[in-house]
């Protein structure tokens, strides 16, 4: 199962900031090119609002990458963008009242 997957089925915040986290350590640790800006990998991850920049701020690098030959770069970003996109769809989601369960908090 991929991470995207995993998030895409997180039943509360705390889980996805949490895989979302764990991801961001991973691709700073093996980000040996740099190929992600520091303002997106950055941590602590802060808020619905902050995973909503990070991943227009990824939009923006896909976007600048097309015009670059780099293979390599264009797959590390759209790879970020799809995590953290779906970081952003799962907790908009859960951030709707009729889609939390009965007794379940924030």
């Amino acid at each position: 199962m991929m991470i995207t997957d995993v998030i895409a089925e997180a039943r509360t915040e705390h889980e996805i900031y949490f895989l979302l986290t764990a991801y961001l350590e991973s691709v700073r640790f093996g980000d040996k090119f740099g190929l992600l800006p520091e303002h997106v990998t950055k941590l602590p991850v802060s808020g619905l609002a902050d995973v909503k920049r990070r991943f227009d701020d990824l939009r923006m690098e896909r976007d600048q990458a097309l015009f670059q030959s780099n293979d390599r770069s264009r797959m590390f970003i759209s790879e970020a963008l799809s995590v953290v996109g779906t970081a952003r769809d799962r907790l908009t989601w859960l951030a709707r009242p009729e889609s939390r369960y009965p007794g379940q908090a924030n």
